[in-house]
């Protein structure tokens, strides 16, 4: 199912650079981060990462992308790799605070 997701997202995203010079990888990052908190809120952590995964290389300043793999590795309980997509969130963007409180939460366990 996966598979075929990202097939379609691609189909999309080459009709789209054909019909617009002004292909944007940062719309397609934002259409896996979508894709990719679908998953996160199915509790379907393993495909969530993997697409998120892939949004973060279409658009590595995205600290949303590294907030919601946070998320996704928090609630796998995987909690090294949960603060350090929360930290690169906050490095990012120094203004997000939902970031930081996961962080900071987290640093104390």
């Amino acid at each position: 199912m996966l598979l075929e997701i990202l097939k379609i997202l691609r189909h999309c995203a080459r009709r789209n650079k054909l019909n617009n010079n002004n292909y944007n990888h940062k719309e397609l990052a934002q259409d896996l981060l979508e894709l990719g908190k679908f998953y996160f809120l199915n509790e379907k952590y393993d495909e969530a990462i993997k697409v998120l995964q892939k949004a973060q290389k279409f658009n590595p300043f995205c600290a949303d992308i590294y907030y919601h793999l946070g998320l996704v590795y928090e609630a796998k309980n995987n909690l090294h790799n949960a603060k350090v997509m929360y930290l690169k969130a906050t490095e990012v963007d120094s203004q997000f605070t939902l970031a930081q409180e996961h962080l900071d939460k987290l640093v104390g366990k």
